[in-house]
């Protein structure tokens, strides 16, 4: 018998109202979690410490600077010509090894990211490798390769929904996760570029493409004449980040996909970050043999199939040139 006809209810049990705080306050954890990890890498890296799990052999994946490799100037830039016409330009003093690269045309010149400082002027670099004039285009917003723009009259940024979200018109101020330090920088575009838009330098031409994965804004310049992809972030040797807010390992693997589709078997990829102390002091470059490594490490992981050491922010083997370090499945699905 249910009811006596007096409108009596069953009470429901109070566990059950419990269960549902605590199942509300597991998805809170869940979809704040990058953002806690980001706020602790940020108070981390003020301290000079490191919270990132080891990999399982750290004298190999450790990132070391290398001694200088071509021109050293203004004691912070490492200078390297990689091909005619196109140059590295390393930061040794950054970590790890940052990388920002120059393509000069004969009208123009493009710059792929401006550094990780904002007391260093890269044009001293510039300087000595080209009088014509330059943009930059950022490979993405994080600051050790926008920490540079304010020595920069031209900067290009992709047209994006989550770039224009943070201009006002032109005038960018980009958030502290963005920026991934807690003050970010401000600059004004001077140009807009559409995904799969073609820059012509001048008898010499490449294309910005999207490339999400590791941020959603995330760039990569496809220069087919001279089979190089510059991959930013994306792609490098040593460890790949992909615990940001808007990292995604689903993405990364589309990304991948579509790169190995059009790029062909021999193209060089030249990544923002070096080096493993066993590398040599170089420009780093992997191939797309690395880029079809990557989705199958990314596959396992998703699996379950490929173990990884870390507490939460979890690092992965991907072969014996990369590990990727991730908050999946926790996070960056």
């Amino acid at each position: 018998m249910f009811g006596d006809g007096g409108g009596s209810q069953m009470q429901r049990p109070r566990w059950i109202g419990w269960l549902a705080v605590v199942a509300g306050a597991a998805a809170l954890l869940v979809a704040l979690a990058p953002y806690v990890f980001a706020e602790l890498i940020m108070v981390a890296a003020r301290l000079g410490t490191n919270i990132m799990p080891a990999p399982a052999n750290p004298s190999q994946f450790r990132p070391l600077p290398g001694p200088a490799a071509g021109t050293d100037v203004d004691g912070h830039w490492r200078v390297e010509m990689i091909a005619p016409g196109t140059w590295a330009i390393g930061e040794p003093a950054a970590e790890p090894d940052n990388y920002a690269y120059l393509l000069v045309g004969n009208r123009r010149a493009l710059l792929i990211d401006s550094g990780a400082t904002r007391t260093h002027d890269i044009r001293r670099a510039l300087a000595g490798l080209t009088r014509l004039p330059v943009t930059v285009v950022p490979s993405h917003l994080h600051h050790d390769h926008t920490s540079g723009l304010g020595y920069l009259r031209e900067i290009a940024l992709i047209d994006l929904p989550e770039t224009r979200a943070r201009a006002q018109g032109n005038d960018v101020r980009l958030d502290r996760y963005q920026f991934a330090r807690p003050d970010p920088v401000r600059f004004k575009a001077t140009q807009w570029i559409k995904p799969g838009e073609t820059i012509d330098l001048g008898g010499r031409s490449v294309t910005i493409l999207s490339t999400p994965g590791h941020t959603t804004t995330s760039v990569s310049v496809w220069e087919q004449a001279g089979k190089r992809l510059y991959t930013g972030d994306f792609l490098y040797p040593t460890t790949l980040y992909a615990f940001a807010p808007d990292s995604s390992l689903s993405t990364y693997i589309a990304t991948i996909d579509q790169l190995l589709a059009m790029l062909p078997g021999d193209t060089r990829l030249y990544g923002a970050h070096c080096c493993r102390n066993d590398a040599p002091p170089r420009a780093p470059w992997l191939s797309t043999s690395d880029l079809a490594d990557t989705r199958a490490a990314i596959r396992r992981i998703q699996s379950g199939d490929l173990e990884g050491r870390g507490f939460i922010i979890r690092r992965y083997p991907v072969n014996d040139r990369m590990t990727l370090l991730t908050l999946y499945p926790l996070a960056n699905r």
